[in-house]
This record gives structure tokens, sequence and C-alpha cells, in this order.
């Protein structure tokens, strides 16, 4: 019987150190690093600059009340009218201009009867002549003929001249007359038109007359410092709106204003914007309305390159590194990198087409780890 104990003890041992060893075994698998790889890859790669923005019409023309011009004496269209550049829009009533033409009239008419009673005098002088020679003799009276022709001759020319500066008066005020009316600028449809116009001299935002190219419109946006110098006419532009989020128009930048808005009085140590626009080229975008707040997704860089997915590649110490497999562990490298956009890096030097980069880098991972592909 007790040999068979001292039997039993050693069996039980080997049995508790083998199933030790499996507890370790299993441990140590639990613990191992598994590891998605992947190769760099040629694919187009862009940067973009995100801002803010509003929809509204390309072109367009607002005529507000000009109380120098005097009161509005006609509005020349209504609201929907399709109107042509050149087209009468709003007149005003002046009764100073009007004074000054009445007065430039009267003096036309006074110059005119002048010219003409000189010019009858002047051609009375011949007769007068012949009847001097029989008074005075033939010498005498050539004599008085000329000084009389001679001072009318003045008087006439100067009359000519009063005529030339009446017609430039004349002129003045015609043109006077024509900046009375306002014309317009552009080719499209009022869109609206002041019902109760104001007085001349009242203060009102609301503008007279308001005509705008309805099947044409631009974004518009501003810039910070630093993006204003990086953003240029021409560049391609993703518009979109929290109205219609499932949508985007395309459009391209236009215009970026030389200098910044003006800041507000006080705000001295406000950072400077600097205005763009954006022509939409999708004409799609009617499907919302001007004034509409947009996002502008500005394209300020695109080209075709080497790159991995940015959480790849791992910034340590003013440097950037990646880590390779080579026969079962991780290998560091040190990369050289160029442009971010979205979730992918360029990768310019430092790795081959062959090289097995790790995707998924955790923080514990290190030169020389024991790592299995997944």
């Amino acid at each position: 019987m007790l040999k068979k104990k001292k039997v039993i003890i050693p069996l039980v041992i080997v049995l508790l150190v083998l199933f030790i060893g499996a507890s370790v075994y299993r441990s140590q698998a639990k613990n191992e690093i598994i590891v998605k790889t992947g190769q760099i890859k040629e694919e187009e790669l862009k940067t973009t600059v995100m801002i803010p923005g509003s929809l509204s019409l390309a072109d367009e023309q607002k005529v507000y009340s000009e109380p120098e011009k005097g009161e509005v004496e006609t509005v020349h269209v209504k609201e929907g009218d399709t109107v042509k550049a050149g087209a009468p829009l709003v007149t005003y009533s002046s009764d100073t201009i009007a004074l000054e033409e009445e007065q430039a009239e009267l003096t036309r008419q006074s110059t005119n009867l002048q010219i003409e009673s000189l010019n009858k005098q002047l051609n009375r002088l011949g007769s007068k002549q012949d009847d001097l020679e029989k008074e005075v003799g033939k010498k005498a009276a050539e004599e008085q003929i000329r000084t009389e022709r001679d001072q009318l001759n003045l008087d006439l020319d100067t009359a000519k001249l009063e005529r030339k500066r009446n017609n430039l008066e004349v002129t003045s005020l015609e043109k006077q007359r024509e900046g009375l009316t306002v014309t317009s600028k552009i080719n499209g449809t009022v869109l609206s038109v002041q019902k109760d116009l104001q007085p001349a001299g009242s203060e009102t935002t609301e503008p007279i007359v308001h005509v705008g190219q309805t099947g044409s419109f631009m974004a518009k946006g501003v810039l910070s410092e630093y993006d204003a110098l990086n953003v240029k006419p021409g560049q391609a532009v993703t518009i979109t709106s929290d109205v219609i989020p499932d949508k985007n128009w395309a459009g391209s930048v236009t215009k970026v204003d030389l200098l910044p808005e003006q800041a507000a009085a006080g705000d001295g140590n406000a950072a400077n914007q600097y205005p763009v626009e954006i022509k939409v080229n999708d004409a799609g975008i009617s499907a919302i309305k001007p004034g509409f707040k947009l996002l502008l997704e500005i394209e300020t860089n695109k080209k075709t390159a080497h790159s991995l997915p940015a959480e790849a590649v791992r910034q340590e110490e003013n440097k950037s590194i990646v880590f390779v497999v080579q026969d079962g562990q991780a290998i560091e490298k040190t990369v050289k990198t160029g442009i971010q956009t979205g979730n992918r890096i360029e990768v310019t030097g430092g790795l081959t087409g062959k090289d097995r980069v790790i995707l998924n880098p955790d923080d514990t991972l290190s030169d020389g780890m024991d790592v299995t592909v997944e």
C-alpha cells in the first residue's frame, strides 16, 4: 500500500508541471503581437483648405437711394422683368439741374439774337458807306466805316465765344441729366423693387431695385493669413451645404483679395482675413438659395506620390519612423515624408516597394520585437 502511494506522488508532480507549462505557453500566446502589413503604393494626394462661406449670385446690381441726386421720379422696372445692360432702372428729379437748363436756354436765345443783329449791321455797312461818302467824302467815309466794322466784328467774335461757352454748358447739363437715370450694368432679372420709396435724405438699407443673373452663382468666404498664401485663382473647390448634406458642387477660385477685410473699430488684435471668391461651376446649386451657408474645401496642392496610412508612421525626436517585418521581427526604419492629406502621408525616401510595413503599430512595439503577420 505504501509502495502505491510512492508511485502516485511523482505522477501528480509531473502532471502539475505539464499543467503549469501549458498555462505559461497559453499566456505567452495571448501576449503575441499580431500585426497587419502593407506596402507603399502610388496614388493621388491632395492638400486642402476648409473654410465657411455663403452663396451669392455671380453677377448682381443693387441700386440704393442717392439723396444728392434728388427725389426718385420714376422706377422704370417691376419685379420679374428681364433687363439688358443699359436699360433704365431709376430716374431722379433735380430742381437745380432744371433751373440751370432753363437759364442756359435763355442765354442761348439771347446770344443767337445778338449774333443775328451783329450780322445784319455788318451787312448794312455797304449802304451806309455810300450815304456817308455823299456827306463827308469817300476817304472820311471809308475811315469811319472801317472803325465801325472792326468794332462790330469784335462784338461778333465775342458773341460767338459766348455761344460756344453756352453749348459746353448745355452739354454738361445733358450729361448731368443722363446721370439722374441709373441704368442696368448687366443682363439679368429684376429680383426686387422697393414698394414704398423713402423721401430723399432718409436712411434705408433696402435697395430701390435689385437685378441679378439667376442662373449663375458664386461662393464667398475669408482666408487666414497662412491660407491666403496657399490659395490661388484656378484651384478646384468642393462645395457642400448642411441643408443638403449628401450633395456637393464643383467650383474654382476666381479671386483672392490683395488687401484684408477692415477690422471692426477697436479690434486691433484681430487676425487679418482675406476675402476669396469662388465661381460655382455646377448649375445644380440653384437647389439652394443665395445667402445659404456653405462649406468650401479648396484644393491647394495635388500630386501623384508613394504613400502609407498616416497611423503607420510614428513621429519620434524630429524624425519619422516605420516598422517593417523581416524574419518575423519588427525592424525600425527612418523614412522621409512629404505632404499629409486625410489619413494618408507621402513617403519620399527610406522604403522600397517590397518592404512589408506594419500598418497598425502600437505604443509597445519596438525594434527587434517578434511579431506575427495577420
